[in-house]
């Protein structure tokens, strides 16, 4: 008589560990992979900023080398600076009451807006304070050569290799908060001497890049920096990047976005 063979199927005990070797693999595979796509976020990032760096120096050449207003009108949407390199760009949507900023505009790792408040996703802000046209003077800070002026020329800036041009901010203030509930961006990025609105919980750079922020610099080359994280204690968060600078230290204030004087 012939024997018959039964069907074996799988044993629990064999199963868990098919279940616990897969559990393994993704908890190794999963952080690579959100890795994978935040560099990819990064390199889009680091894009972003080289176009608005090389639109910029296309505006600065068609404009008698003066570096680019940060505004024409305190903070009104219509003089900021994006309408001086969008005809470079053609990346807002135009709009009667507003534009909106998207494309090179914004960072790819930034917390989506809704469509009624796209026009602040402001994720990349210029250094008016310094280079020109800030939204609340008629003069830049430190002007080269004590002379009032509302923007500098090119040839003013001493360093443009360490001369902030660009760099990723963003709001994180009850006002922002309330507007929407990740905060928003701003136009401008404001040096650390500003404490009252440049601080952690306030104006700060955001690190979405694995704790990194991206810069871009008067010179157009981008550069990455490590900041202190966003809402924690303005004690010691001025360093590196966000180094005040001035009396007792070995630069003058603002190092990283002024124009002349002694930097890093």
């Amino acid at each position: 008589m012939c024997c018959v063979r039964k069907k074996r199927g799988f044993t629990l005990i064999e199963l868990l560990v098919v279940i616990a070797i897969i559990a393994i693999l993704a908890a190794i595979l999963f952080p690579v992979f959100a890795a994978a796509r935040e560099n990819a976020r990064k390199a889009g990032c680091i894009s972003n900023l080289k176009q608005l760096a090389t639109a910029t120096r296309m505006y600065v050449d068609d404009n008698g080398n003066k570096m680019m207003p940060g505004t024409t009108n305190g903070w009104e949407n219509n003089h900021l600076w994006w309408l001086k390199v969008d005809p470079y760009l053609k990346s807002l949507v135009k709009s009667p009451n507003d534009d909106r900023l998207q494309g090179v505009y914004v960072c790819p790792s930034a917390p989506r807006l809704p469509p009624s408040l796209q026009n602040l996703a402001r994720c990349y802000g210029y250094n008016a304070y310094y280079l020109g046209g800030p939204p609340s003077s008629n003069t830049v800070l430190d002007p080269p050569g004590n002379q009032t002026t509302f923007v500098v020329a090119e040839g003013q800036i001493e360093s443009p290799a360490t001369t902030v041009m660009y760099m990723e901010v963003w709001r994180y203030d009850a006002q922002a908060k309330a507007a929407w509930k990740n905060g928003h961006g701003t136009a401008f990025a404001v040096p650390p001497s500003q404490s009252t609105v440049c601080k952690p919980d306030y104006v700060w750079p955001p690190g979405r890049h694995r704790g990194l922020t991206n810069v871009a610099f008067v010179d157009g080359h981008i550069q990455s920096f490590k900041c202190a994280e966003p809402e924690t204690s303005a004690a010691g968060a001025y360093y590196g990047l966000m180094e005040r600078g001035g009396t007792g230290t070995p630069y003058d204030r603002d190092p990283w976005f002024r124009t002349w004087g002694k930097k890093p």
